[in-house]
């Protein structure tokens, strides 16, 4: 994951670096280039903008900050809307914002002749991305767009629950994630802010983009959220 990280990174800086060079150098035939919708194009920018909406793979890891703590793996997906537009009128520079709602889901289990336990958490959140990206023409109805941004998420619902089974006999438990009383003191926090990196391509309508990130702050004691998102939206 590191070396995916880097790879953006250097892609998104390579592709700024270069387009600027391109600018640059072009002068005042940039504008009759970038009419040519064939060839390979740096300064084509579309200041108008876009919307989209999409959804996303969203599986989620919990890392502890402790010894030998193996990390609790989480399946989810999230629903969004974005809007995107341009910064400058010179270079295809964009910033995006908008939200979506992602659900998170973990379920651990085990079991013998005599004994039976489970427990899952479910986790509701409302997610405000702000992305900022260079878009790379290559044609007038696809590009290559390396991004990184900020996210801000609010957890709006969180719940565990607790079953077990000895000898025929069932206990179980229902808590609020974010109760003091439940969570003997250890409540998750509501509000998380964290960082992502990720590439996107748009072909037409078509958006399709991976990223990655992590939390800057602990929604519980020494756990924070690493997150892969594997999107598919529709451009209007």
């Amino acid at each position: 994951m590191k070396k995916f990280k880097l790879f953006v990174l250097a892609a998104f800086l390579g592709l700024a670096t270069s387009a600027s060079a391109q600018f640059v150098n072009s002068g005042s035939s940039s504008s009759s280039a970038s009419s040519t919708s064939s060839s390979f194009d740096f300064t084509s920018v579309k200041t108008d903008g876009w919307s989209r909406i999409y959804v996303s793979y969203l599986p989620s890891k919990v890392k502890f900050d402790y010894d030998d703590a193996d990390d609790m793996k989480f399946k989810g997906f999230q629903v969004g809307w974005l809007k995107g537009f341009g910064l400058t009128q010179r270079l295809p520079l964009y910033m995006e914002a908008g939200a979506a709602l992602q659900y998170r889901s973990y379920k651990d289990e085990e079991s013998d002749s005599y004994y039976d336990f489970s427990y899952k958490y479910n986790l509701l959140s409302l997610n405000i991305p702000v992305n900022l990206l260079y878009r790379f023409n290559i044609k007038d109805d696809f590009s290559i767009s390396p991004y990184f941004g900020l996210d801000f998420r609010i957890n709006l619902l969180g719940k565990i629950k607790y079953e077990e089974t000895y000898d025929g006999d069932t206990d179980s438990w229902d808590g609020n994630l974010f109760d003091d009383d439940d969570m003997d003191n250890e409540a998750w926090k509501r509000f998380q802010a964290g960082w992502h990196i990720g590439v996107g391509v748009d072909y037409r309508i078509i958006h399709i983009a991976v990223e990655y990130g992590t939390d800057f702050n602990e929604f519980a004691e020494k756990s924070k959220f690493a997150t892969t998102a594997i999107t598919l939206g529709l451009n209007f």
